[in-house]
Order: C-alpha cells, then structure tokens, then sequence
C-alpha cells in the first residue's frame, strides 16, 4: 500500500518519457534493397546503390512516412553518405518535399574489413584463424582492417548526443543501415550490446524514437 501511495504521489510510472522536456522524435530509415542484399553479403563500407526493387521499397516507405509526420514540421533529412542510403534519403525527400539533406559519416555502416563482399560461411572457409578469433568475442574484436561493434557503439553515441544536443522537440528523418539503426535504439534504452543481435532493421524499414533528455520511448520498429 505504501508503494502504491508513493506512486501515485509522484510521476505517473506509465509516463516514461518527461514531457516538462521538449521530446524529439527520430524516425529511423533503413535504406532500401541491393544486390548484396539479395545475396546475404557483408558489404559494409561498399558503396553498392539501390537496385530496382529497393527503389520501389523507398517509395513505400516514403509515403508510409508522409503519413506519419503530415503533423510534424520535418526540415531536414540527416543520412549515411554511402550510395545506398543518399539514394533512399533522395527519394523521400522528393515525396515529403524537404530539400535539406545533411550527409554524417558517424551513420555509416560497420565496416567489415576485408570480409566485405563475402557471406560469413565464406569468410570463415577463406580466413578461418581470423574469423574464430573474431567469433569468440565479436563485440569487441574487429574483422581485419574493419571496425568492432564497441567501435561503432562509439561513433554512433557521438551521433545521438549530437542530436539531442541540437534538435531538441524537432521531429527529424536518419537514413542509415541495419547495424547504426540497431545501435541507436540499444543506446536509447541503455542496453547493453551484447544485444546487438536481438535485433533485426530490415530494408527499407521505419524505426520510431522519442527522446527527452533523460529518457527514450521504442514507439515503432520495422514499421
């Protein structure tokens, strides 16, 4: 009884998020489909563009998003300067008009080095030593001459401090890939990465955040 006194003494415990804060709202883009895609490759820093099918994926996901800001005033679009997502950021800029198109290498995807181009199976057959090393602990141990899922955690925190330093109640577009959108909502709910792979952006997805200062809301994944 006594908690339950507290409780509704205090803040509401179903409100996470501190409304007496300006709340930003980050909708989270996967970049459409590629040719690597389709063949369950690493492909990283490659800068393969959008094939047909992830060109029609951007539209879609263009128009699912005018929908869900047709209240909000989105003025610009912040995206990964690799191919693949400047095509999508491109696409949807075109359907909800907005002309401003910020590009910020710390959206880029993880690199993968020298496995880039290659499934896992082959980078296990061709660099066996590597890759169990790698395998024993992929949470902070690169691929050769790519970068560690610790190192992406640290580019991507740079990011999102970034945004909440400069869009504070603004609703604003992030085009990115799989491994910094997955990032981005881990660091938001302050989990931890180990469970990085708990989840899955798929193409051409819409990822929902609100974020106050001190607090973070999932209000949507692969939307």
């Amino acid at each position: 009884m006594d908690r339950e006194i507290r409780l509704t003494k205090g803040k509401d415990p179903a409100d996470v998020l501190d409304y007496k804060e300006p709340i930003t709202k980050i909708y989270l883009v996967r970049h459409g489909e590629t040719k690597a895609n389709v063949h369950n490759l690493l492909f990283g820093h490659l800068d393969w563009d959008l094939n047909k099918t992830g060109r029609q994926q951007a539209a879609k996901t263009a128009k699912k998003l005018q929908l869900l800001t047709k209240k909000e005033d989105i003025k610009c679009i912040i995206t990964s300067p690799l191919r693949r997502a400047k095509s999508t950021s491109k696409i949807i800029g075109k359907k909800l008009k907005i002309k401003k198109i910020i590009t910020n290498k710390d959206l880029i995807e993880k690199s993968e080095g020298v496995w880039e181009g290659m499934n896992y199976w082959q980078a296990r057959k061709q660099d066996p030593i590597n890759y169990k090393r790698w395998i024993k602990n992929p949470f902070y141990i690169r691929p050769p001459k790519g970068e560690s899922i610790e190192e992406l955690r640290i580019r991507v925190n740079r990011f999102y401090k970034n945004i909440l330093k400069k869009y504070p109640g603004q609703s604003i577009i992030v085009v990115s890939h799989s491994g910094p959108i997955k990032m981005l909502v881990l660091i938001a709910l302050k989990m931890h990465i180990t469970k990085f792979w708990y989840l899955k952006a798929e193409c051409a997805s819409i990822t929902e955040l609100h974020l106050s200062k001190k607090h973070a809301m999932l209000w949507g994944l692969n939307k």
